[in-house]
């Protein structure tokens, strides 16, 4: 059995009218007029004076290269059509030291040691525009197609490693990755394309982008996805006599996004929305396994932003978001009693927030950014209902209400000690207020302040070489899925991470870079199960020590070379090793014109290091098993592009996994069962390919 995605933006119908009114408007052939480059290269900005361009990246933390107090790594709009990247998870594993986790249901987040299999929140933050995408109430990063962007919409991606809440506050406790958006004038016409790939995946997409004579930069775009998935086989459920372990027709999936972006003069507005239904083949109960489980997630973000100068040396930037998530998940019970044969989440989440920020360079050799910033989670609300099998509501599990409200101010100053070496200095203050209302009255579990510093030096003996060194301390408020338990909502605390960076940038030749970091991470206050007793505690301290190296080379813009390794040893709360985190990482991507420069060839290898599964835990959450090691995997892909139009025809293809390796990954939700039984691992797809063809007119 079908069902329909519960929200009405995910509904056919309205989404063929904004397909065909992007269309209609395209047809207008509105008047353009060519955006000149203004020649500005974004690597040469100086520290965190990027506030003062018309695009707040994440490297208002950092100068993108030379002085940011970490080692930033930058994906462009080139590189994701060269490799053929399809999500932003296919960008993130081919950054230095990330890697992601994918369970069929979600593709979960991994960096510098962390990144459990099912951890919704990861620890990076994921930022659009500067402006944080992550839902209230699981913390979560969509990075797959439950996501906001498609790719084509992207101009980059930006990784700043180590903790950003001196800028950006609750959760950017081990880095950001922020994306940068397309202008319109990127495009400067209309836009249609069409995808295929495997498992009957199919994609179309209208995009529209102009710059008008008023000079105005317009952008709206509107895309579906749809795929039928496969029939997947899991030997522990054919072992407990479950269907002979075949999930039918439980790997279908369906997306739909729609993306607008106004800009004119200081003035930038902006409209995400997003929803995806997946079917997850591994249900919650057993004896539902091949019954209907469907993710139905869907996300609206807006965001208004205005900057101006205030007078000469001081430029203010106002930022009014507004973001919502819903949860409607989906499953199939099967239950005797007629009244629970379905249970669905009906979980929501709002919130708004206005952010104030100067930057002031009136002071010889400072540059100062300071600003305030207040946020409301007006709605958190987690909840279940009971559906017969018309999917009529007949009961409520439970709902369970919070909300919260956080007052933050900060401020940075970058200055020169001498010449050669530049100091960073910044601090913030966050005054949250976290309620429960699950029951009368309602309770605070959250408000304690939390103080967020940090220093760097930077030192560049010469031009071709730079030395960093930071210290940093973040912290991460407990969010509603993780409180909503029956322990006491007041006995969680905020994690607390300290972090110290050593970072190394040093140009061979003018074409040749070398890129090396040391970090050590220490978290604490964090939430586990005592594995003697089950126990659960607060007070669970784990760390993370790695080091990182890069290497960028090109050749008069002809042939590209990025090779990187990532080398890291974490501990969990107990002393153990933690799972799902790969001693070793690798990664190297090259590229290359070929059919005399008509096209492109793009050649990546990836390797993923031994890692070890989860641990398995009886019903009282007492260890049974400690998670066991699976070896590492190596990884080719390859993909053909179009350097440029035919009669404004231009075409991608890909083929991830080239040589068809058979891996496993960590499962996100271990068990096992008295018949000896386990599943703690997840087989991954082998070989599928993408095509994409393109087509842009009305320019």
């Amino acid at each position: 059995m079908e069902f329909k995605p519960c929200h009405k933006l995910a509904q056919t119908g309205a989404w063929s009218l904004a397909l065909l009114a992007l269309s209609a408007w395209a047809g207008l052939g509105v008047a353009v007029a060519h955006e000149d480059s203004n020649g500005n290269d974004l690597t040469a900005i100086p520290f965190e004076r990027l506030t003062q361009t018309s695009v707040i990246t994440a490297s208002k933390l950092a100068k993108q290269v030379s002085d940011s107090p970490s080692a930033v790594a930058i994906v462009t709009a080139d590189d994701i059509r060269t490799f053929g990247y399809r999500t932003l998870a296919d960008v993130i594993n081919g950054m230095r030291g990330l890697y992601t986790t994918y369970d069929r249901r979600y593709e979960y987040l991994g960096g510098r040691g962390f990144g459990a299999p099912g951890d919704y929140i990861g620890r990076i933050m994921m930022l659009v525009d500067g402006n944080s995408v992550q839902d209230n109430i699981y913390n979560q990063a969509y990075i797959d197609n439950s996501g906001l962007l498609d790719l084509e919409l992207i101009d980059r991606v930006e990784y700043v490693p180590g903790t950003g809440s001196v800028t950006y506050g609750n959760n950017a406790m081990l880095g950001i990755i922020n994306v940068i958006t397309k202008k319109g004038s990127d495009f400067n016409a209309a836009q249609i394309a069409t995808e295929a790939a495997s498992f009957g995946g199919q994609k179309q997409r209208v995009t529209v982008g102009k710059r008008l004579d008023n000079g105005s930069n317009f952008l709206a775009s509107a895309s579906r996805q749809r795929s039928d998935g496969q029939t997947l086989y899991f030997p522990y459920f054919d072992q407990i006599g479950q269907n002979k372990g075949l999930a039918v027709g439980q790997d279908f999936e369906r997306s739909q996004r729609f993306f607008a972006k106004l800009e004119f003069e200081g003035l930038s507005l902006q409209l995400a929305k997003a929803s995806r239904t997946k079917a997850a083949p591994i249900p919650k109960k057993e004896n539902a396994f091949n019954r209907a489980y469907e993710l139905n997630d869907a996300s609206t973000h807006a965001s208004a932003q205005y900057d101006f100068n205030v007078f000469s040396g001081l430029k203010s930037v106002s930022r009014l978001y507004f973001g919502h998530y819903e949860d409607l998940t989906l499953r199939e019970y099967g239950s005797p009693d007629p009244n629970e044969f379905f249970r669905q989440n009906k979980t929501h989440g709002k919130w708004w927030g206005l952010d104030q920020k100067f930057a002031y360079t009136g002071l010889k050799d400072h540059t100062l950014i300071f600003g305030l910033e207040f946020r409301d989670d007006y709605q958190q609300e987690v909840r279940a209902v009971a559906l017969d099998a018309q999917h009529k509501e007949q009961f409520e599990y439970f709902k369970s209400p919070y909300s919260n409200k956080t007052y933050s101010l900060y401020a940075t100053d970058e200055f020169l000690l001498s010449e050669h070496l530049t100091a960073n200095i910044g601090i913030r203050y966050d005054k949250p207020d976290a309620i429960d209302c699950t029951t009368a009255p309602c309770l605070s579990y959250a408000k304690k302040a939390a103080v967020s510093p940090r220093l760097a030096l930077v030192y560049t003996p010469d031009a071709q070489t730079t030395l960093k060194a930071s210290y940093s301390q973040a912290f991460r408020l407990p969010n509603p899925y993780e409180v909503n338990t029956p322990i006491p909502s007041s006995l969680f605390k905020p994690e607390q991470v300290a972090a110290a960076e050593l970072v190394l940038l040093y140009d061979l030749t003018p074409t040749l870079r070398f890129t090396s970091s040391i970090y050590d991470y220490r978290l604490s206050d964090q939430s586990y199960r005592s594995s003697s007793t089950g126990e659960r505690l607060f007070n669970g301290q784990s760390k993370t020590r790695g080091l990182e190296v890069q290497l960028d080379h090109s050749w008069s813009d002809e042939v590209k070379l990025r090779a990187s390794a990532a080398m890291q040893s974490a501990t969990d709360v107990e002393g153990k090793r933690l799972a799902n985190s790969p001693r070793g990482l690798a990664k190297f991507n090259m590229s290359w014109p070929i059919l005399e420069n008509a096209a492109r060839f793009g050649l990546e290898a990836q390797y993923i290091g031994a890692r070890s599964t989860q641990e398995l835990r009886d019903d009282n959450r007492v260890l049974v098993r400690e998670g066991r090691p699976i070896g590492g995997v190596s990884l080719l892909n390859l993909s053909l592009t179009s350097s440029r139009t035919w009669y404004g025809i231009g075409a991608v293809l890909s083929v991830k996994n080239a040589l068809n390796r058979r891996y496993e990954v960590p499962a996100a939700d271990p068990r096992y069962s008295d018949t000896g039984a386990v599943l703690d691992t997840m087989e991954m797809d082998g070989r599928t390919f993408w095509l994409q063809l393109s087509l842009d007119f009305w320019r």
